[in-house]
C-alpha cells in the first residue's frame, strides 16, 4: 500500500493486467457453459482454481484501494515510513500464518479474508502513528494534515469498534470460535489508536506553544505506561483465553514478551525517577522568602535571572 517505486510500478500493473484478464476468462467461461447466473456462480464457487483467481483479484482490488486511501489520507510517504511499514508487515503476515496453524480446523475463505482485513487496518494503524510521530519535527500544524487524520482517526475508530462489537456478539452467540482472535485483535488496535490520538493532542499542544511545553516529555511517559499497561492486559487475556480453546498461541508469544519487558522498563525508569525526586528535594530543599531577602544577590548562577 506505500507508494511503489519506479521499478514497482511496472510489477503492478503486470500483475494487475494479468489478474485482470485471468478473472475476465474465468468469469466468461462459467457463463458461457451455463445459461442461468446461479449456476454460473455455483460453478465458480465449487472450482478450486477459480476461487484462487478470484480471490487474487480480490487481493488486487485491496492493494489498489489501500495505495488509493494512502494518497488520500498521507500523501507520498517518507522513505523512514516506507521502511518501518514492511519491517512490520512482514512480521504481522509472519504472525498471521502461525495464527492461521492454530486456527486449522476452522480455516476457510471467510477466515483469511478477515485476516486480510485485518492486516489492512493494522497498516493504517502504523502509518497513523508514524505520522503523529514525525508531528514532532514539524513547526506548525497544517490545516490539512489536521483534517486528514482526524477524518482517519474516526474511521478507525469506528472499524475497530465495529468489528470487536461484532466478535463479542459472534463468541456470544456461538461460543468459543476464530472470532475470539479477531475480538482481541481488535481490542489491541484501539489501545494502540487511543495511545496515537493522545499523542496527536500532546504534539499539537506543544506545537502550539512553539515547541516549548515542560511537561511534553511527563505526559508522553505516562501515556506510554498506560498504552504498555492496556496491551499487556490484552496480550495476558488473549494468551489464556487461547490456550484454554486452541493450545499455545505461538503468534502472540513475541508481542507477550516485547509488551511485558517494556512495560516493566517503564515502571523501573518510573522508580528510579520518583527516587531521583525525592533526593533532589532533600539536598536541595527550595529556598523561602525570607531567606531571599536576606541574601545580597539573589540570581541564579544558571539561568542569570533574579530569584523571587
Amino acid at each position: 500500500m506505500t507508494d511503489a517505486s519506479p521499478r514497482a510500478i511496472p510489477r503492478l500493473a503486470v500483475y494487475g493486467i494479468s489478474t485482470t484478464l485471468l478473472t475476465a476468462g474465468v468469469v466468461a467461461s462459467a457463463f458461457a457453459q451455463h445459461e442461468y447466473f446461479y449456476t454460473a456462480c455455483v460453478q465458480l464457487a465449487q472450482s478450486g482454481a477459480a476461487m484462487m483467481v478470484l480471490a487474487n483479484m480480490g487481493l488486487l482490488l485491496t492493494i489498489l484501494l489501500g495505495k488509493a486511501l494512502v494518497r488520500v489520507f498521507f500523501g507520498r510517504l517518507r522513505a523512514a515510513e516506507v521502511e518501518r511499514l514492511y519491517e512490520q508487515g512482514w512480521l504481522a503476515v509472519t504472525e498471521t500464518c502461525l495464527a492461521l496453524a492454530v486456527l486449522r480446523d476452522e480455516f476457510d475463505a471467510v477466515t483469511l479474508t478477515l485476516f486480510v482485513f485485518l492486516l489492512f487496518c493494522k497498516v493504517f494503524h502504523w502509518l497513523l502513528e508514524y505520522r503523529v510521530g514525525f508531528m514532532e519535527q514539524q513547526a506548525r500544524l497544517s490545516v490539512v494534515l489536521v483534517a486528514r487524520m482526524a477524518v482517519l482517526s474516526l474511521l478507525l475508530a469506528a472499524v475497530d469498534c465495529l468489528m470487536l462489537a461484532y466478535a463479542v456478539s459472534n463468541t456470544r452467540q456461538y461460543g468459543a470460535t476464530m472470532m475470539i482472535v479477531f475480538g482481541f485483535e481488535y481490542a489491541l488496535l484501539l489501545v494502540c489508536f487511543a495511545a496515537t490520538a493522545a499523542k496527536f493532542v500532546l504534539n499539537a499542544i506543544d506545537i502550539s506553544r512553539g515547541g516549548e511545553w515542560e511537561d511534553k516529555a511527563t505526559y508522553v511517559f505516562y501515556v506510554d505506561l498506560a498504552d504498555d499497561l492496556a496491551k499487556l492486559i490484552v496480550y495476558v487475556g488473549f494468551f489464556f483465553t487461547l490456550t484454554t480453546y486452541y493450545g499455545l498461541p505461538i503468534h502472540i508469544l513475541r508481542e507477550l514478551y516485547v509488551t511485558a519487558r517494556s512495560f516493566v522498563a517503564r515502571c523501573g525508569d518510573w522508580v528510579r525517577y520518583r527516587k531521583a525526586m525525592q533526593n533532589m528535594h532533600g539536598r536541595y530543599p527550595a529556598v523561602s522568602q525570607a531567606e531571599l531577602d536576606t541574601m545580597s544577590d539573589a540570581t541564579c548562577i544558571i539561568c542569570r535571572e533574579e530569584m523571587a
